[in-house]
């Protein structure tokens, strides 16, 4: 990694709290960031990082892999801070300082904390990791890149697109409950896509080994493709489909989808600027998008969790049998209208059916709410610790909504039939 001119900035994150960051905390985790870059420990810059720090579009802890590969690239002297230009706004203090590099080289940067004083992201991190590919920037003007019309089929948005050659017309369910692409064999050996390896993927109930193919391009418009894609092979996708598009559309590019228009439009990351008024909600992205939520389910209390945002859900709302059981949720009074399973990989799940009395998605409250909950079967359906549940399509669907990854924040605006 060569040493570029470098422009460096810390941003602000929505917080809940209001208050100005002290000077003596910033000085300490501006101490804590200048150590660990000096020294290339991770260990050490981590003690000024805010819980919401990020790496372009990555959440910890992957942006911690992603900031120790920064520094065994660029070697760091010190950070200089002009404290006369230091400005608070809402939760948020900006503070311009200059990096200085190896050779001496100097760079101005702004750097911006919480109100605890910690580091929240740093945009030049965010340009050299460029989740987009283009070298992610807030401060960038955000321009218009395409306008994807799609169909709603069952309720999910559907893309059409083409695969590499191929003159067919695919049928691609967004699915933002996915890290990347997949598709079914059958399409896969009719188009001729290569395999080049095999690896384990995550899915519901287990881990399972898939086959991949490498280096495709998907083209989504005569204007607009994505290169160097790689698309998992499977047996059989979602009836009617011909495959999925998960996060590597988004992941890209600011992603607006309405639905009263039945169009998404994509934007560059940048100063983009949400067309309507609605509730904007934090969002993390350790892996996949997850929303900050709150269920009540018989009006008792609320219990917050961490629910997976999951277009490709024909539900509303799903909680995991590892979150059911440690909140007592089938114990509670909970009434449920019906019962079933899923099934995985052979491994099924009871589920039930019934209303909660609420859920609560960032600021947006919903009452009366369809929901879905997992009973234990001496394992859980999910794989991942930190994740709670799912909030699918139907809640989803009420709103037209942008996801900006970079900033990490969903907008969430209602439709106008539904006003």
């Amino acid at each position: 990694m060569k040493y570029l001119k470098i422009i460096i900035c810390f941003l602000f994150f929505p917080l809940t709290a209001n208050g100005k960051a002290d000077q003596d905390s910033i000085r300490l985790a501006l101490k804590h960031m200048e150590d660990g870059l000096k020294t290339k420990e991770i260990a050490v810059a981590q003690k000024s990082f805010a819980p919401e720090f990020s790496i372009s579009i990555y959440s910890l802890p992957f942006a911690s892999g992603l900031l120790k590969q920064i520094m065994e690239g660029i070697t760091f002297q010190s950070i200089q801070p002009d404290w006369k230009g230091m400005k608070t706004k809402g939760n948020v203090t900006s503070l311009e300082v200059r990096f200085t590099l190896a050779g001496g080289q100097e760079e101005k940067s702004m750097i911006a904390f919480n109100e605890s004083g910690k580091i929240l992201f740093v945009d030049y991190f965010d340009r050299l990791v460029g989740g987009s590919g283009f070298g992610d920037s807030r401060y960038r003007k955000s321009s218009l890149a395409a306008v994807l019309p799609f169909r709603i089929e069952g309720g999910s948005i559907i893309l059409s697109a083409r695969l590499n050659d191929s003159p067919r017309v695919m049928s691609f369910l967004l699915d933002t409950g996915a890290d990347g692409m997949a598709i079914r064999r059958s399409l896969a050996d009719s188009i001729g896509l290569k395999v080049s390896h095999s690896q384990e993927a995550s899915v519901v109930g287990g881990r399972k080994t898939v086959q991949i193919s490498a280096d495709n391009v998907l083209r989504l418009s005569d204007s607009l493709s994505l290169k160097k894609q790689n698309i998992a092979i499977f047996e059989r996708v979602r009836n009617g489909t011909d495959g999925i598009i998960g996060l590597n559309l988004i992941r890209k590019y600011i992603t607006e989808v309405n639905f009263d228009t039945q169009t998404i439009s994509l934007y560059t990351f940048g100063d983009y600027i949400f067309q309507r008024k609605g509730r904007m909600i934090p969002l993390r992205v350790p892996s996949l998008i997850m929303l900050p939520s709150a269920l009540n389910l018989t009006g008792d209390k609320s219990i917050s969790g961490n629910f997976i945002m999951d277009t490709g859900a024909n539900y509303y709302l799903i909680a995991f049998s590892r979150f059911v059981r440690q909140n007592r949720l089938l114990l509670s009074g909970f009434k449920p209208e019906g019962s079933g399973a899923t099934v995985s990989l052979g491994h099924s799940t009871p589920v039930f059916y019934g209303h909660a009395r609420s859920l609560k998605v960032g600021s947006v409250v919903s009452k009366n709410v369809p929901v879905t909950l997992q009973a234990s079967t001496g394992g859980d359906s999910s794989n991942h610790t930190d994740v709670d549940g799912s909030i699918g399509i139907q809640f989803l669907s009420d709103f037209n909504f942008t996801i900006d990854l970079l900033r990490k924040v969903v907008h969430l605006s209602p439709r106008k039939k539904l006003k």
